[in-house]
């Protein structure tokens, strides 16, 4: 909708285009006039027009002051950011004689030229006396709007009243005028309801300084309406307006040349004039300074634009009041792209037609504001999605253990810095460096960069400026190399993957340009995969991590939001290496973007960058942890201040080494503790963090270490924060004595046992657990724990309602924790064994998680999952029985029992990650024994895992490719890595499970708990029922059941066989009496539920049948580690001997049984092509 001209008002605000649909609208474009000025003419363009040609006639008044403001020892010369200033070329003659005059124009810098256009201004004035073609081009309501469909304009007016060529007194003057725009654009937007519209200005000559004190004003406006101005500004386009002053003039005395110009001629050293334009103001200077800081902190985009056009006349004074102009125009500032535009300063702002080079060059820069804009309101499609799941893979991440807010009174001191204001407000050099807060572990830098976020979020976040949080994967541990790894693995699984995803899944929803970029990637990555791969594994790490280092080397990021703050918390148990990568590339990418990043790490003095500002939190919170002790400490003897002050010393400016022992000591106050006692028990405490976990835990005595260390496995070691339900179960599942792993190897872990009930595990006493209620577990985990975990809920962090307590997730209360479990150091204090390194602990401790798994889904309680019949479906068998229907109603059921068992959904989802963290079952993993385990009692664990994890036997998917599709994210994604080769044993013994266990259906299918309806047809029966044909023959003499057992005495020194007696029952391992009395494989033939009559000499590694060797596998004076050696060597890949098996196989596994007079039983694996 365009308004008419004639209806354009004088003085205020008017409308000139709004957009048919209010929808469509993006953007405000506001233009505002110079003093002298009209919201028409000073826009409009008129083709015979030649006022802004001075008389030859000046004042003499005025041409003195002209001379007296240029110093005569400053020639004007050519400047290295300034146009070329044209040389004095003119012919002169009398006008009598029809000499002409001519001036010099230099064309548009927009297309980089420097070719000066010569143009007789004379002969235009006499020949366009009384044209009749008169042209008039309004061009904010004629052109504009073709060129800006998609924004609102708007044009202010105002009066400055002129007699007799001299401006009046008492009237207001531009900074005045400045404060009626401010509130009556406020007013407009609040009335038409598009508050938060982006606002682009576009001020000519003197109007410039207008909008400059129009935001200074919104700046210190508190809230509402008129902050929302600044807030909402997008971009300013300056069309010759005063910005500084020149080395030829002060600022002055520039603007008093434009408001000279726009007031046609009148003489610029009237004091009216000078006070009405604010040139002898303070104002001025005022508002340029707070201008620069302005842009800044908000970081809109700015244009200038200069007049070019040199004037030639006789006196040298008109020429030279045109340079200062056009010197005085330009900010100075590689951001605002300063271009010229051939004209006088009264022309500068009027165009004669859309094909006008300056008026291209002006809506080229609106059309890209305008884009800017659009963008930020972008939403993704289809593809955009799908490139972004592919991009932020779904991971559980820990809940902060510790409030957003600082404790009262403290990191104030953060914010007196000058280096953090400088950082803030993108001043002086430091615009561009990372915000490094380091320090030692718990000394509470977390706390401080959530403080620092908070405070940031209540300035910032009303101006729409983007908040983006990133830190490494909790739960992993870096290695000495610098490479991320998973709680035990040990091996190169990239620590930098998951913070680069971060940053770049939330830089994805507002940099148009990675946007596009990522979508290539994952097109080019689709078209090299094969059809039916799962688009979330398009981009592995170690293409996200080359990938990021290609983002932040660009010349020049920009995004359309004005302000982004990047805050990246780094835990402390990340390794130098690791540490040094990720400031290499944050520094690189604050380097060549706008973004204010800050970085919270631990203290390492050897790493520096110099492209970052290092703040050294433990060396500066001294005040803030004498202010906690001292508030806390309850303490109230004559020598207080002394026990205060050596907390304060000896805990070395850690804040959470402070808060514990001032909590120990008050409750010993509490119990009656004297002063002298508490002076020796602050004097024994250790004063390094670890060490005071150390101290915590040797309180316990040796039976509550035995339970404390089952609940740190758990804790630790778990792939997701486990649920104080599940941890429950998990726990009574479990053994506390790991010398069973440590005398049977990494196979004890597949001895799963009989089956139990619920009922039985409930009456399990193996520890001090005695009433199932969560309030009393909880109290028993905070005294196993020492305090050390604590509960979190999800739903209350995010500003919800609180959980139910059994609900709520266990953690470490700090990351310190974590760090301290992880380096073996925890571990080794509540374990019994000794000598074992701290990895092969971890390894032994995920042998122990691994069997709880199993035990649970080997529970007789799940006896109806995987074994469902063939009963009719609700529709009786009819042809209208929906199958989408009946889908849903299994996804159902399914999800009732996996939510109405506690601990079966963590067991179904993360058995493969306690089963492929340990070395040695990643590397060699167990093939024939985990088949074994797996389809024991006609395929029941197989079968009951598939099923709960939603894999139908009946599908046409292949079944195998769904369980490793489910598992492409998360924990155990990485373990799945081609590199370690373990996905493709794991795919032989699935393919091999998968095939029999169709087979032993006789022709139906089961559901994973309901039925399959019936198909409609019996073409359709018979495509969906009949197994797949196997792609390779395999030899019949090779099979998979275990030789008939062979009885054979048992040799002097052999010790005694595992099963010396079939009558002797097998004891599953937590029973009343905390014994394990079982062979090593009575568990796993206890599965096939078949009794052996005849004594048996079976392995004690694989727990095979076999013939007594001569020299047995293990003697007493075997190490575990040889053991695990020689049984390792037992199963061979054809080809190189344990090497990874590179690309898709094609055919399942088989596994052969032979018996030898000299060597026994050899267990052999063979690929059969």
């Amino acid at each position: 909708m365009k308004a008419k001209e004639d209806t354009i008002k004088s003085v205020g605000l008017s409308i000139l285009y709004e957009p048919d649909q209010p929808t469509d609208t993006i953007v405000d474009i506001v233009l505002v006039h110079g003093i002298g000025g009209h919201p028409v003419r000073s826009w409009k363009y008129q083709r015979n027009r030649v006022a802004d040609i001075p008389k030859t006639s000046i004042s003499t008044l005025q041409l003195a002051s002209l001379r007296k403001r240029l110093r005569k020892t400053a020639p004007l010369t050519r400047s290295n950011s300034e146009p070329l200033l044209a040389r004095e070329l003119q012919q002169f003659s009398s006008t009598n004689t029809g000499r002409t005059r001519n001036v010099l124009v230099k064309k548009n810098s927009a297309k980089s030229s420097s070719r000066l256009k010569l143009i007789d201004w004379a002969a235009a004035a006499l020949d366009g006396e009384h044209h009749e073609d008169k042209i008039e081009v309004y061009w904010p309501l004629d052109l504009l709007p073709s060129s800006c469909a998609n924004a609102s304009i708007l044009t202010f007016g105002y009066h400055t009243l002129v007699v007799d060529k001299k401006p009046l007194r008492l009237q207001d003057d531009i900074f005045a005028h400045a404060r009626e725009l401010l509130h009556e654009l406020a007013n407009d937007r609040e009335s038409r309801g598009v508050r938060g519209r982006p606002i682009l200005f576009i001020a000519h000559s003197t109007g410039g300084i207008l909008v400059k004190e129009l935001l200074r004003i919104s700046e210190q406006d508190c809230d509402g309406a008129l902050k929302d101005i600044l807030f909402s500004t997008s971009a300013v386009v300056f069309l010759g307006c005063p910005h500084r002053a020149t080395e030829h003039a002060k600022l002055g005395d520039a603007v008093r040349s434009m408001a000279s110009v726009t007031l046609n001629g009148i003489d610029s050293n009237d004091s009216v004039l000078q006070n009405l334009s604010g040139a002898t103001s303070v104002e001025v200077d005022l508002g340029r300074q707070a201008f620069i800081r302005i842009w800044n902190d908000y970081n809109f985009k700015v244009k200038t634009f200069q007049e070019s056009l040199i004037p030639s006349f006789r006196l040298s004074a008109l020429r030279s009041e045109a340079t200062i102009r056009r010197l005085a125009s330009f900010i100075g500032d590689p951001r605002e792209n300063a271009e010229t535009i051939g004209a006088l300063h009264g022309d500068i702002s009027k165009f004669s037609s859309s094909d006008d080079p300056s008026y291209q060059s002006l809506t080229n820069a609106l059309f890209r504001y305008i884009q800017n804009e659009r963008s930020r309101r972008h939403k993704l499609n289809t593809k955009e999605t799908e490139c972004l799941a592919a991009l932020a893979r779904p991971h559980f991440s820990l809940s902060e253990t510790h409030p957003a807010t600082s404790y009262p009174g403290t990191c104030l001191w953060l914010y007196d810095m000058p280096e953090l204001q400088a950082w803030h407000h993108r001043s002086d050099c430091n615009k561009n460096k990372v915000l490094w807060i380091r320090g030692e572990s718990g000394c509470g830098k977390s706390i401080l960069l959530r403080s620092l976020r908070t405070r940031l979020e209540r300035q910032w976040g009303p101006a729409g400026s983007s908040f983006i949080w990133a830190s490494s994967a909790k739960g992993q541990h870096t290695n000495s190399n610098g490479s991320m790894s998973f709680p035990g693995m040990g091996h190169e699984t990239s620590s930098l993957a998951s913070l680069y995803r971060s940053l770049l899944a939330q830089l994805f929803l507002q940099d148009p340009h990675l946007r596009n970029t990522l979508l290539s990637l994952c097109k080019r990555q689709l078209q090299s995969r094969d059809a039916g791969c799962d688009p979330q594994t398009l981009l592995d790490d170690t293409i996200i991590v080359s990938f990021f280092g290609d983002y932040v080397k660009q010349p020049k990021i920009e995004t359309p939001t004005r302000r982004t703050f990047i805050f990246v918390d780094i835990p402390d148990h990340a390794s130098p290496t690791h540490l040094e990568e990720v400031i290499g590339r944050l520094s690189q990418l604050a380097r060549n973007s706008d973004f204010s990043i800050c970085v919270a790490s631990a203290y390492h003095p050897e790493l520096s960058t110099a492209n970052a500002i290092d703040i050294v939190m433990h060396l500066r919170n001294a005040d803030d942890l004498l202010r906690y002790i001292n508030l806390n400490f309850v303490g109230e003897w004559e020598e207080r201040n002394r026990t205060v002050v050596r907390i304060g010393q000896k805990a070395g400016g850690v804040f959470l080494w402070a808060e514990i022992i001032v909590n120990i000591l008050n409750a010993a106050i509490s119990e009656g503790a004297t002063p002298d006692l508490i002076e020796y028990t602050l004097e024994e405490v250790p004063g390094d963090l670890h060490g005071l976990y150390e101290w915590m835990l040797a309180t316990l005595n040796e039976r509550e270490r035995a339970e404390s260390l089952v609940l740190f496995q758990w804790v630790i070691l778990a792939a997701e924060p486990m649920r104080l339900n599940d941890l429950f179960v998990a726990i009574r599942l479990t053994d506390s004595d790991p010398k069973e792993f440590e005398d049977f190897g990494p196979f004890a872990a597949l001895r799963v046992g009989p089956p139990s009930s619920m009922r039985e595990l409930r009456q399990l006493r193996n520890s001090e657990i005695t009433s199932d209620t969560p309030y009393q577990f909880h109290r028993w985990i905070r005294a196993r724990s020492i305090g050390l975990l604590e509960l979190k809920s999800e739903q209350a962090r995010q500003g919800g309602e609180g959980e139910p307590l059994g609900l709520q997730r266990v953690q470490p209360i700090h990351d310190s924790v974590l760090s301290f479990f992880l380096s073996g150091r925890g571990f080794a204090c509540l374990s019994s064994a000794e000598g074992v390194p701290a990895e092969d602990f971890v390894d032994i401790s995920h042998y122990s998680l691994l069997r709880a798994c199993l035990r649970y889904l080997n529970m007789r309680d799940f006896e109806h999952i995987g074994q469902g019949g063939h009963a009719q479906s609700p529709g009786g068998g009819n042809k209208g029985v929906s199958s989408s229907s009946w889908q849903r109603n299994v996804l159902d059921q399914r999800q009732l029992v996996m939510s109405s068992y506690p601990f079966l959904q963590y067991a179904v989802d993360n058995l493969l990650y306690h089963m492929l963290t340990p070395r040695f079952y990643r590397y060699f993993l167990p093939q024939h024994e985990l088949f074994l385990v797996l389809s024991a009692n006609r395929f029941r664990l197989w079968r009951r895992w598939t099923s709960l994890m939603g894999i139908s036997s009946s599908s046409l998917s292949d079944p195998v490719v769904t369980i490793f599709a489910s598992h492409s994210t998360g924990p155990v994604a990485p373990l799945l890595s081609p590199v370690y080769g373990a996905i493709y044993r794991l795919e032989r013994v699935f393919r091999k499970l998968s095939r029999l266990s169709a087979q032993k259906v006789a022709d139906k299918l089961m559901s994973p708990i309901l039925p399959i309806p019936p198909s409609a047809t019996s073409w359709e029966r018979k495509m969906e029922w009949t197994p797949h044909t196997p792609r390779f023959k395999v030899p019949p003499t090779l099979r998979l059941t275990l030789p008939p057992p062979v009885k054979s005495p048992v040799k002097p020194g052999q010790g005694r066989s595992p099963n010396k007696s079939p009558k002797s029952p097998a004891r599953s391992p937590g029973t009343a009496s905390g014994k394990s009395p079982r062979s090593p494989i009575s568990s796993v033939m206890s599965l096939n539920n078949s009794p052996d009559k005849s004594p048996v000499k079976r392995s004690p590694i694989t727990g095979q049948s076999r013939i007594p060797m001569k020299s047995p596998l293990k003697s007493p004076g075997n190490s575990p580690t040889s053991s695990l050696a020689k049984s390792a060597s037992r199963i061979t890949m054809k080809g190189s001997p344990m090497s990874p098996v590179r690309g898709p196989l094609k055919s399942p596994l088989v596994t052969e049984m032979r018996a030898s007079d000299k060597i026994g039983v050899e267990l052999r694996s063979s690929v059969y092509v």
